[in-house]
């Protein structure tokens, strides 16, 4: 009888500390998910600020372009949106709506710094080359991360141009427009835009190395 008693209290033991485990288990998920969902929220925010900032930082370059063309807050700012894009991307994953509504916003905001340096280089007698990338993360295209590769390598040793990169999924006016401006269509993807020139497939750096004539401009720039 003492024994059957022991086994008892020990398999209540045992239960109670599976109960235990359970308990503490779910309530460091909630904590943990909580803080997550709480992280997501202050970077949510941050991108909102971020993006009338820059809206702001546009309308006051314009309003003397040549003067405020070599200020660089605004480029710095849009990296940093970047980022925090990319951020929210390995959080929510590429499909997720939120995602893809302030990637929207986003590339619209590249799409204006492009139209900055672009009216900069004819007005303000800048040579300084755009470089317009589109890709995409959500069909086969292999040789579209290569090509990011590629450009921020050569970017990185060459900083005298600027580059732009698109998803091709993209679903706006301004996008729409540069897509059937320039004739792209995913199955030509990585496409490259360079002087108004359409380059369709993967091009390695001593391509864009020679069209950018970035070794010409680095001798100038010592």
């Amino acid at each position: 009888m003492e024994r059957k008693k022991i086994k008892s209290s020990r398999y209540l033991s045992a239960f109670a500390l599976t109960i235990i485990i359970f308990l503490l288990g779910f309530i460091i998920s909630n904590f943990v998910n909580e803080a997550k969902m709480q992280k997501i929220y202050d970077l949510e925010n941050e991108i909102r600020v971020e993006s009338l900032g820059n809206e702001l930082v546009y309308n006051l370059i314009s309003s003397d372009l040549c003067a405020n063309t070599n200020l660089t807050s605004y480029t710095v700012e849009l990296s940093d949106l970047g980022k925090k894009l990319t951020y929210m991307e390995s959080i929510y994953g590429f499909e997720s709506p939120k995602v893809m509504n302030i990637k929207n916003y986003y590339s619209l905001l590249l799409v204006r710094h492009w139209l900055i340096n672009t009216n900069a280089n004819s007005i303000c007698n800048i040579s300084k080359p755009n470089v317009l990338f589109f890709y995409t993360n959500y069909l086969d295209c292999g040789d579209c991360e290569d090509q990011g590769l590629v450009l921020t390598y050569v970017h990185d040793k060459y900083p005298f141009f600027n580059v732009y990169s698109f998803e091709y999924q993209l679903d706006n006016p301004a996008m729409n427009f540069l897509k059937e401006k320039y004739n792209l269509n995913s199955a030509r993807l990585p496409t490259l835009i360079i002087d108004d020139e359409v380059y369709y497939g993967f091009r390695n750096k001593d391509f864009l190395i020679d069209k950018l004539n970035l070794i010409e401009k680095s001798n100038a720039d010592i």
